[in-house]
């Protein structure tokens, strides 16, 4: 299934540090410019498993036997019978882009990280809304996605998520030793299904577990 989604400048400029009202004129056209250079540098994809949920003392158990660990994640999916895991990522261009950009100066290499990660998190957008809409046909709501490394729910959880999704095979993403994703711009995160509306299930930066150690939050405030 074709996702359609856009890059933000002010995305790019989010994640490259830039405080709103303090960008310079030459740093706006920059990132205007690597707003466009990156959609000819990602090849995005995705892969996404429905799965029921039960809560445990623990965490949280999908339905093939994997325990998602966390009190945050439990919270998360709260009043949820099922959740959506998904896999996405822009490709493994994008990592040479960056490699590219970089070798130009740091200041490049910096916006084109900026840019990718604007990418990869517009396309996670555009998934799951696209999985909204689908489930709004069956009178069900979702929940925002939550990533590993959220709150208490265990980064060290992404090796294991991504064997089970059959990432590397589907979508091309693996995970070194570290657990770090492989291409880099990749993202792995679940969602609650429910029958209700779920009333405390609002994105927001103030309501992150993780707010106090972000930077971008600090940006923004």
């Amino acid at each position: 299934m074709k996702i359609n989604f856009d890059i933000d400048k002010n995305e790019i400029l989010r994640y490259c540090g830039q405080k709103d009202g303090e960008v310079s004129l030459q740093i706006e056209q920059l990132a205007e410019q690597y707003a466009e250079k990156i959609k000819s540098n990602i090849s995005p994809r995705h892969i996404s498993a429905r799965f029921s949920v039960s809560q445990t003392e623990d965490g949280v158990m999908l339905s093939n036997g994997i325990l998602l660990k966390g009190n945050d994640i439990k919270y998360h999916l709260s009043g949820c019978d099922e959740c959506y895991v998904i896999c996405a990522t822009v490709g493994v261009q994008a990592d040479s882009f960056i490699r590219s950009s970089l070798a130009m100066g740091s200041l490049y290499g910096l916006m084109a990280d900026a840019a990718a990660t604007a990418a990869v998190e517009s396309y996670c957008d555009s998934v799951e809304n696209s999985l909204r809409r689908q489930l709004k046909n069956e009178k069900l709501y979702l929940t925002w996605r939550y990533s590993p490394g959220y709150g208490d729910f265990p980064f060290t959880q992404q090796p294991e998520i991504l064997s089970m999704l059959k990432a590397d095979k589907l979508v091309g993403v693996t995970c070194n030793d570290s657990c770090i994703m492989i291409p880099s711009k990749s993202v792995t995160a679940v969602m609650g299904i429910a029958k209700n509306k779920p009333a405390h299930r609002e994105r927001s930066c103030d309501t992150c577990p993780n707010k106090d150690n972000c930077n971008f939050f600090c940006i923004q405030r």
